[in-house]
């Protein structure tokens, strides 16, 4: 008992000084007030940290009193301004929270001038949660009294929950108080509002102030442990009227014990009572729900847990093999995806509980089996046994299944996905931030992108910029990571992109009526199909004109049949077999398009050199008594092929993304409406192919496959930039249209430009030798006359 004496005695001087001060501060003329609440609050809690880095100096300094004496100066000032700015109120209003804030600050200044660190942080803890808690009483009692403007000011004194796609910031409270202003609400309403949301932030702090000591004391970290501990105090003490409410009175006292035992052993560095009394506070609090949630946000946080849940495994698999990390972002993934699955249960455990309390308790075992394998880095076989267990788990007890194809859990990644590459670029891990780029737009492309390219396509192309090159004149997140730009310019485009992620989600959340699903259903087959019946309507034009036989139709027909069925299979294959990722279709896409474009590249150069260059109607005359030559049969096939799986696959993806916002019957119905046009497009230029003059159709012909060529060279370049194969870099002076895009496959970057560049400058070259060889082939004249006639008959 003796030791404790000196202790309380410099406290008890400590009251004294403060009291002074305090009495002094009141005593001041009277002023208006030079900060905000909300500042005034930030600026005592500054002050409180610059007296413990004061501490942390004096622990190395060979006369550690002046250090010292600079702490208690400063927690001087943070009482001074309290005095000035915020007590008076505190007193009237909230007289514990003004009593935590005096015994608070009389704490920090005894453990500063005793050079107790330990103490200064639980005391700063509990400081920064009492003015916290006062805030929460001054905004509901100013807005029961109707006073919406002091509401709003006091609000401000306030923290949130992190903000996550589990559960999002949006600042309810705040929009609740526009309203009330605005008439929209009651006050009584609002009241409610501002009071729930203010208790489950507090208790999602409670959580991470409790893991945060876990992992404060797994490194030894008494001081960070300490503060932690008075923080979570400081949380209960927030909540601790409805805890007692909901949980009783026994509950109520046993967390009262064990939140004391908690800061004892944080002083005492007694880490194994510390873990001891997390465990405990952890199951006390277990039963405890600030906010009873309803049915859907049960079943939405259901869903969540579950996909967070399989995340782990998918993110692990990648990541660890044999022991050790292959892929550092995927590991730091799995530990992000296994947080989030740990923050969700706490707020589904008690409905877990009301099923099954021994499947509630059995997923927090598996949650710390789990978090085991992923220290240790066991084996991927051992993780997905323990997520197996727990999927089984949440679907049995909640009904809940969901996968990355979902569009809400295609948000929810993408927000995880999109921190997680801040965090790496913040820690200077740029080459892990730009897998986590590349993973994110991965997400992105295989759901959000495939519903928004059709029914907001602007949106779409905006959201596409901020993810690769940029998009408004301003570099995208690609080019940023490249170029290896400060953290801040990075989640300044983050944020950007963020927010259009939102403007997404609220856009698909709206749903599709069905004249609206007929027609986007109709837009997909003309899109995607349009390109390939304009290239085989022209090659098998030109086979029907010349005569040639039906078998070399069959060969056209063959490969694109052969495309549409390998379309599909891939398709199945990729839902049922195996995993095609994302850039592994990019890829698939971009190969296939380039593919495309080299037999584009030779056909068109062959209907160029028979227009332009040989005895055309010779030509003609030979085509119609003998067959083409087995080369070329294979090399239509071949565009057959190639032109029609570049679309294929990708069409199936579009219908299947369709499908989540519209019913079959419309899908179907558009999907008719689109091919009768498509055919009936491909039977005109069949038609026109025999009625037309045979040059100028065969010119106009190879100019459109040209014009494709050259759209599929873009196209093909910016798969593959959308693969990771190939750089991307914005070129301000093309301008970003859809049109550009979608016709000519005209994107603003460097690469895609050089590429067509360089496919314009090859056909120009070939075309130029084809007119050399002409005239080195050029017929005498009475040839030339002869020659000049016979197209005239033809």
């Amino acid at each position: 008992m003796t030791m404790f004496l000196p202790r309380i005695r410099a406290i008890r001087y400590a009251h004294v000084v403060l009291l002074l001060l305090l009495i002094f501060g009141a005593a001041l003329p009277v002023r208006a007030q030079t900060l905000p609440v909300w500042e005034t609050a930030q600026q005592m809690r500054d002050f409180a940290f610059q007296a413990q880095n004061e501490l942390y100096a004096a622990a190395r300094a060979d006369d550690p009193l002046a250090q010292r004496q600079t702490a208690a100066d400063l927690l001087d000032k943070a009482a001074q301004a309290y005095a000035m700015e915020l007590q008076p109120a505190f007193k009237r209003s909230v007289s514990e929270a003004d009593a935590q804030i005096t015994d608070s600050l009389a704490r920090a200044r005894s453990a500063a001038l005793d050079g107790d660190a330990a103490v200064l942080a639980i005391a700063r803890g509990r400081l920064w949660t009492a003015l916290l808690r006062g805030g929460e009483a001054l905004t509901l009692s100013a807005l029961a009294a109707g006073d919406v403007a002091s509401a709003a000011e006091w609000l401000k004194v306030r923290e949130y929950r992190e903000s996550t796609r589990v559960s999002r910031v949006d600042d309810s409270s705040a929009q609740a108080l526009a309203a009330v202003a605005e008439g929209r609400l009651t006050t009584d309403a609002a009241v409610q509002i501002v009071s729930n949301d203010l208790r489950d932030a507090y208790f999602f702090r409670l959580r991470d102030s409790l893991a945060q000591i876990e992992a404060a004391a797994e490194k030894n970290f008494s001081t960070r442990v300490a503060e932690w501990s008075g923080l979570a105090s400081g949380y209960f003490s927030i909540l601790q009227s409805d805890i007692s409410e909901k949980l009783g009175a026994d509950a109520d006292a046993a967390l009262r014990r064990s939140f004391a035992a908690l800061e004892s052993a944080a002083l005492n560095e007694d880490w194994s009572a510390l873990r001891s009394q997390v465990v405990s506070i952890r199951a006390l609090l277990s039963d405890y729900q600030p906010v009873e949630l309803t049915s859907a946000e049960v079943a939405k946080r259901g869903q969540l847990l579950y996909l967070f849940t399989d995340l782990i495994y998918i993110e692990y698999k990648s990541g660890v093999r044999g022991g050790e990390i292959v892929i550092p972002i995927e590991y730091q993934e799995t530990i992000t995806f296994h947080k989030q699955a740990a923050a969700v249960f706490e707020e589904v455990r008690p409905h877990i509980a009301a099923v099954d309390a021994a499947a509630a308790a059995r997923f927090e075992t598996l949650l710390n089996e789990i978090n085991a394998v992923i220290v240790k880095r066991g084996e991927p076989n051992d993780m997905k046994i323990l997520v197996d267990e727990a999927l089984e788990i949440v679907e049995t007890t909640l009904g809940a299944r969901a996968d990355a194809s979902d569009a809400a859990a295609s948000f929810t990644i993408l927000d995880t996905l999109i921190r997680d590459m801040l965090n790496a670029v913040r820690e200077g891990r740029y080459t892990d931030a730009e897998s986590a780029r590349i993973e994110a737009y991965a997400i992105f492309e295989s759901g959000p992108e495939k519903r928004l390219k059709n029914r907001a396509p602007v949106l779409s192309r905006e959201l596409e910029g901020l993810f690769w090159e940029g998009a408004d004149g301003q570099k995208g997140l690609a080019t940023l990571i490249a170029e290896r730009a400060s953290a801040e310019e990075i989640a300044s485009r983050a944020a950007k992109l963020t927010e259009k992620l939102n403007e997404a989600e609220n856009f698909l959340s709206a749903g599709m009526n069905s004249f609206l699903a007929v027609v986007n259903s109709m837009v997909i087959i003309l899109r995607e199909g349009l390109e390939a019946v304009l290239i085989l309507g022209a090659i098998l034009g030109y086979l029907s004109a010349t005569k040639s036989p039906y078998k070399f139709s069959l060969w056209v027909y063959a490969g694109a049949g052969a495309a549409i069925v390998l379309s599909v299979l891939t398709w199945w294959l990729a839902q049922s077999l195996i995993t095609i990722t994302v850039a592994q279709r990019e890829l698939i896409e971009g190969v296939a398009s380039l593919t495309a474009v080299v037999v584009l590249f030779y056909v068109t150069n062959w209907l160029f050199e028979k227009v332009y260059v040989v005895d055309w109607i010779a030509y003609v005359k030979e085509q119609v008594g003998k067959a083409l030559n087995s080369g070329s049969a294979l090399a239509l096939a071949g565009l057959g092929f190639t032109v029609v799986f570049r679309e294929g696959f990708e069409t199936v993806l579009f219908y299947q993304a369709l499908s989540f916002d519209a019913d079959a019957n419309s899908i179907w119905l558009g999907f008719a409406l689109g091919s009768v046009i498509i055919f009936a497009i491909a039977y005109a230029i069949l038609k026109l192919s025999k009625r037309l003059p045979l040059k100028p159709f065969f010119a106009a012909t190879g100019l459109l496959l040209m014009l494709l060529a050259f759209n599929f060279t873009g196209a093909g370049v910016r798969g593959l930039q959308e693969a990771g194969l190939v750089s991307a870099h914005l070129s301000t002076w093309i301008p970003e249209n859809l049109i550009l895009m979608n016709l000519f496959g005209i994107y603003p970057t460097l690469e895609t430009t050089f590429a067509q560049i360089l496919f314009l400058l090859l056909i120009a070259a070939t075309f130029g030798y084809s007119l050399w060889r002409k005239r080195r082939l050029l017929p005498s004249p009475e040839g030339r006359k002869n020659r000049f006639e016979g197209e005239k008959h033809e």
